[in-house]
């Protein structure tokens, strides 16, 4: 596995390298930089393997540097741990900003290799951890680290729950169903079949992990026929756009994470 230096992070999320924080902000907002916290990270094992940040609007590019940023963190040695679940790694996720709309906040993560796919534990598994811009504490962070890595085996272990948790074929689309409800909202009318698509060989299976995860990169990757209907027996369609904000894959992913559990 190759991790990310400084100089690649910089390159990909300028904003996390940021050692200052945006001018409109007032006294009491005390700048906690990014990079602090990923030396942090390191030195615990954590190092980063992703990251990204939310996209400027055209002519305000000046503000990209404070713009918020999500960076994953996998360690090494937990290596074993992940040979329980297969080709699928524990993560930290670390989000931030500097411009005064996001505290640092640590998730529970999940990343697929087969997939790319990046998932996320719902709040309702794991809360989400949060340090405020209102000063530095090293013992914060550690405290963060700790308790997220002693929620692994959770994790984990939930994982190879849905694993050996088979589903019909009525389940599936009951699955399908649900998640498009929750992401678009019950006026829609969605074809199941399209979030169960089976997109690669090491998807096809019919146990619970399988499906979660062939939903999840159908919902991220857009494509999605979209039918909304409209007066007079009319109908308007169009396809979903891929998931590209990151709240917005968060939410998602966590809204996923929390249906696969309450299908278990």
């Amino acid at each position: 596995m190759d991790y990310l230096n400084l100089k690649q992070i910089e390159a990909r999320c300028p904003s996390a390298l940021t050692q200052n924080h945006a001018n409109h902000l007032s006294h009491i907002y005390k700048f906690i930089p990014t990079t602090e916290v990923v030396s942090i990270l390191g030195q615990e094992g954590w190092l980063p393997t992703q990251a990204l940040q939310v996209n400027s609007r055209k002519g305000y590019e000046s503000e990209s540097l404070y713009k918020k940023h999500i960076l994953r963190f996998r360690n090494p040695t937990h290596e074993n741990i992940s040979k329980k679940i297969g080709d699928t790694f524990p993560e930290i996720v670390m989000t931030n900003s500097h411009d005064g709309s996001s505290s640092f906040q640590f998730h529970a993560g999940l990343f697929r290799l087969v997939c790319s796919n990046g998932l996320v534990i719902a709040d309702k598994t794991f809360n989400k951890l949060k340090i405020t811009h209102k000063g530095f504490d090293q013992e914060q962070v550690m405290k963060v680290i700790k308790i997220t890595t002693d929620r692994i085996p959770l994790v984990v272990g939930n994982v190879q729950k849905m694993m050996d948790k088979s589903l019909t074929h009525a389940q599936q689309h009951e699955f399908a169903k649900i998640a498009s409800f929750k992401r678009w909202g019950e006026d829609k009318i969605i074809d199941s079949n399209q979030l169960i698509k089976i997109n690669r060989r090491e998807d096809k299976g019919n146990d619970l992990w399988t499906v979660f995860n062939r939903v999840q990169e159908n919902m991220l990757k857009g494509g999605t026929i979209i039918i909304t209907p409209k007066e007079k027996g009319k109908t308007k369609s169009n396809r979903s756009r891929s998931i590209t904000s990151i709240n917005q894959n968060l939410n998602t992913n966590k809204m996923l994470w929390e249906l696969s559990e309450n299908f278990l």
